[in-house]
């Protein structure tokens, strides 16, 4: 089956094939995907290079955080896409964001303000996790409705921080 990826504007074509290889976009690639110890830390090696990611499902939405920087990724599948086309709609964005803890971590910094704007990219919270300092940034620009965390809190996995109009 084939899958369509939407990461923010931009859009790719998934169709796995066998042997660990992955078409991108027509481009064979080499992929190891796997789990660490049944958490949501997972490991790819793509391509002889390697990565390590943070990974929460919500649904057809992923937020995938890689070296601090978070990804909201929406996957679907072949059927859904072609319904979708046919009701000529596009998945929406909601009209709000919010930014999860991708891990459990202490907060460190805040560099935002209730009521500013950001744009997309812009560092909203640095968490710091397993003794590395991680910058969560926003995926899309937007107004900072609302901070539930304050500098020195320790958070967990999933807890809401943010919340982007």
């Amino acid at each position: 089956m084939n899958y369509t990826v939407l990461i923010g504007e931009r859009t790719y074509e998934i169709r796995p094939d066998a042997n660990q290889t992955v078409e991108i976009n027509g481009e064979p690639h080499r992929v190891d995907f796997r789990n660490i110890e049944g958490s949501g830390f997972y490991s790819a090696l793509i391509d002889n290079r390697s990565w390590q990611a943070l990974v929460e499902r919500d649904g057809d939405e992923y937020r995938i955080s890689i070296d601090g920087e978070l990804y909201v990724v929406t996957v679907q599948d072949e059927r859904t896409r072609k319904i979708q086309k046919a009701l000529n709609k596009t998945p929406a964005a909601s009209g709000e964001f919010i930014l999860k803890a991708p891990m459990p971590g202490l907060v460190r910094q805040i560099p935002i303000q209730v009521g500013q704007t950001i744009p997309q990219g812009q560092g909203l919270i640095i968490l710091e996790a397993m003794k590395m300092e991680n910058e969560l940034r926003s995926p899309r620009a937007g107004v900072v409705q609302e901070i539930r965390v304050k500098p020195g809190d320790a958070v967990e996995l999933g807890q809401t921080l943010v919340i982007i109009h």
